[in-house]
C-alpha cells in the first residue's frame, strides 16, 4: 500500500457506547461460563440463569440492562467456542431479562 494511501485510510468510529462493558466482558465470561456447561448443570437442568447472579454480584455499578447484555453476550460466545456442547441452550435471542 502507498505512503499517500494508508494516510487517507481512517478507522471505523467505534459503535460501542459502554467501552466500560467491554473491559469487563472477559472477567465476567470466565466467572459465568461455567453456567453454560452441559457437564455442570443440576438435575439436567443449565444454570445460565446463575449468570445474572454472579454478575450483578461481582459488577454492582451495573444496571440491568448492562448485567443482561453480558450475560446474552458470554452465552453467544460459549455457544460459538463449544458448538458441540451448545444444543442445551437457548439462543441468545432467547434469553429473558432477569430481575436481580
Amino acid at each position: 500500500m502507498s505512503e499517500a494511501l494508508e494516510r487517507t485510510v481512517v478507522a471505523p468510529p467505534e459503535r460501542r457506547q459502554k467501552p466500560g462493558l467491554r473491559a469487563a466482558f472477559e472477567e465476567a465470561f470466565a466467572m459465568i461460563e461455567p453456567f453454560f456447561d452441559p457437564q455442570q448443570g443440576w438435575a439436567g437442568q443449565s444454570l445460565e440463569h446463575l449468570a445474572y447472579r454472579v454478575v450483578r454480584d461481582n459488577f454492582p455499578a451495573l444496571d440491568r440492562d448492562d448485567v443482561h447484555a453480558l450475560v446474552v453476550a458470554a452465552h453467544r460466545v460459549y455457544i460459538e467456542r463449544h458448538p458441540d456442547h451448545s444444543d442445551h441452550l437457548p439462543r441468545p435471542s432467547e434469553l429473558r431479562r432477569v430481575d436481580i
